[in-house]
């Protein structure tokens, strides 16, 4: 039980910024892991036949692809620029979605929808006190960025 003027380690604030880095580290790591990486790594074989919906071409569909899962999956984990992570990364979801993997069965979608909504999840809140972007943002508020430009 807290008492008037107890400082608990269990705040709400410190609650839900924990609560944002369980959830960037759930998706962030996954994304990157189980998505990302295996594209990166067989990124040659599959430029030709890779899905593409936007009509750039199945290589540029790739890229944009390993951008969003490799790159803004690691943004994620991180919390550096942790809200044009999520949303390259909501795009990317949201493109396989309702363009890859329509007319599947819902449970077949299940993880693609699991990883949209911590994607969305994180791009409405952001990515709370334990990210980087604090850590970066914080500095500059302070003055901790550039020297000032003589006069």
């Amino acid at each position: 039980m807290c008492h008037a003027g107890a400082v608990s380690v269990f705040s709400r604030e410190s609650t839900v910024n924990l609560g944002l880095f369980v959830l960037r580290l759930g998706v962030g790591v996954n994304v990157v892991l189980l998505h990302g990486l295996d594209k990166v790594r067989h990124f040659s074989e599959r430029a030709a036949s890779f899905p593409e919906h936007l009509g750039m071409g199945h290589r540029h569909s790739l890229m944009l692809a390993v951008a969003a899962e490799f790159a803004g999956g690691i943004l994620v984990t991180l919390g550096l620029a942790g809200r044009l992570a999520a949303l390259l990364l909501a795009f990317s979801l949201g493109m396989t979605f309702f363009a890859g993997e329509a007319g599947l069965p819902w449970r077949q979608r299940e993880t693609t929808v699991l990883y949209l909504t911590g994607t969305l999840a994180i791009l409405m809140l952001g990515c709370g006190r334990w990210a980087l972007d604090a850590v970066v943002w914080k500095r500059f508020r302070k003055g901790g960025g550039a020297a000032p430009a003589k006069k």
